[in-house]
């Protein structure tokens, strides 16, 4: 029987929902499987706010804004904690580039605990549990002036916990500031899965980022420091999460790496996770790995990323 723990403990959060199906689920989560956008999919390397991992900037609308002469960026990424807690993700993207600098973009993401196995009184198997959620984002970004790129998305989203299927709708916004004179520091704000009127039962994601180049001359050769903060705006105080922790990026030509250790808390759980992640940026394409380590014993998560682009 899978044991239900914190919700954000990672690996064992989902798992634990799965196994509270029926009337709890209903009561709780309107739209099964909402826990699983917990996981950083697309973000493990990048804080949230300004991840555009795989090419696709799920957490952030703003992000999905090309630079100028990009005409198109396609991107995957998969998400996967290993066979122990069989939590899975997969999301590809698509944007291209108006001559008016607006980007429209297109993402399809999916988040899933796999080969749950329900049982009641002995051990015997009575049928793999289903949990899991998938989320389709149409976004609008454009930047307004050179330190300002505002970005917008429309998402449906639908979720199953074994036969309670249920969807949604959701609207977000986000903005990043970029100012090249002050050593290009950035700032990025934006909001996930925000359902105005039900933020209590289904917790939008507020996420905000800034970083500054310490060392560096240019995109292509820099170090980075930055804060990142993610959190549920409203909700049960017994479900809410918060994150708050630094985070450092270098790039040194092709090669790229990231890595935060942010701090989880829950009402009673705080948490220190690790993140790392290592880019490989080519001349029409980018490929990069990355880690998280919950520190609890749940074992690590991996992610690989890979996107193209054309000029």
């Amino acid at each position: 029987m899978v044991k239900h723990m914190h919700r954000k403990l990672l690996c064992g959060l989902a798992t634990g929902w799965a196994a509270l199906l029926g009337a709890t689920t209903a009561a709780a989560q309107p739209v099964p499987a909402r826990d699983l956008w917990d996981f950083p999919l697309g973000a493990v390397g990048s804080p949230a706010a300004l991840s555009v991992e795989g090419g696709v900037g799920l957490w952030n609308p703003a992000m999905m804004a090309l630079p100028e002469g990009m005409r198109w960026r396609a991107g995957v990424a998969s998400l996967s904690t290993g066979a122990e807690q069989g939590v899975e993700g997969q999301m590809l993207g698509l944007t291209i580039q108006r001559p008016s600098r607006l980007s429209i973009g297109v993402t399809l993401a999916r988040a899933a605990v796999s080969d749950l196995v329900r049982t009641e009184t002995d051990p015997q198997s009575l049928g793999v549990l289903r949990y899991e959620t998938v989320v389709g984002s149409v976004t609008v970004a454009r930047p307004l002036s050179h330190w300002l790129t505002v970005g917008a998305a429309a998402r449906f989203r639908q979720g199953r916990a074994e036969r309670d299927v249920r969807s949604a709708v959701a609207a977000d916004l986000g903005f990043v500031l970029r100012r090249e004179a002050w050593r290009d520091a950035r700032l990025a704000v934006s909001t996930f899965l925000w359902r105005p009127g039900r933020e209590v039962e289904d917790r939008p994601l507020l996420s905000i980022a800034s970083d500054v180049r310490v060392v560096g001359s240019g995109p292509e050769r820099e170090a980075r420091l930055g804060m990142a903060y993610q959190g549920a705006t409203r909700g049960q105080r017994d479900r809410t999460t918060r994150e708050l922790g630094p985070f450092v990026s270098t790039r040194l030509g092709p090669l790229e790496a990231r890595a935060s250790v942010p701090t989880v808390r829950t009402a009673d759980v705080r948490l220190t996770h690790t993140r790392f992640s290592l880019s490989l940026h080519l001349t029409r394409f980018a490929v990069g790995i990355g880690r998280e380590d919950a520190n609890v014993g749940l074992g690590p998560m991996y992610q690989f990323t890979f996107s193209s682009f054309g000029q």
